[in-house]
């Protein structure tokens, strides 16, 4: 029942995942989360980290990128556009619509895109119920709002869990 919940990959951070592995699996493009994934919760733009690597995504490994967030136009336009890449605002994950769109204004079929993120319930779930590849980040912040906050208790349980599921 929860296997939808779980993602295939697990990593510290953006920065720990394995890209050469990612392209051996055939994955041409991803499909990345803001808040708590990319960057703290509500930062207003992309540090020089970031933009280097995604840089490093872009040009040096020729995956393409799409940003999905359930966040308001306005914050994810402004951080988006401090990276250089395309996004989906209020995408209303982990329905499917935001996914089926990204992957194809990207041109990439489901089975060759990756999601990471870093929550269960939107980027995860939304991820697996396409069957695409799902990489689960760990949260950048305890900063979050108190429905996070919430739903970040039943993520422990099931991560806890999830050799039983």
């Amino acid at each position: 029942m929860f296997k939808k919940l779980l993602p295939r990959i697990y990593a510290e951070s953006i920065y720990d995942i394995d890209l050469s592995d990612l392209k051996e699996r055939g994955i041409k493009a991803f499909i990345l989360d803001i808040d708590n994934t990319l960057a703290p919760y509500a930062a207003p733009e992309g540090d020089g980290r970031l933009k280097s690597w995604i840089g490093l995504l872009k040009k040096d490994c020729g995956f393409n990128l799409y940003i999905l967030s359930n966040n308001d136009g306005e914050r994810v336009e402004r951080f988006c556009a401090s990276i250089g890449v395309p996004y989906i605002a209020k995408a209303g994950k982990p329905l499917r619509r935001g996914f089926v769109k990204a992957c194809g204004i990207m041109g990439v079929p489901f089975s060759e895109t990756a999601v990471i993120g870093d929550q269960l319930f939107t980027d995860i779930y939304g991820g697996n119920r396409l069957k695409m590849l799902t990489i689960l980040v760990r949260p950048i912040s305890d900063a979050e709002g108190k429905f996070i906050k919430f739903k970040r208790f039943f993520e422990r349980i099931i991560l806890k869990n999830r050799w039983e599921c």
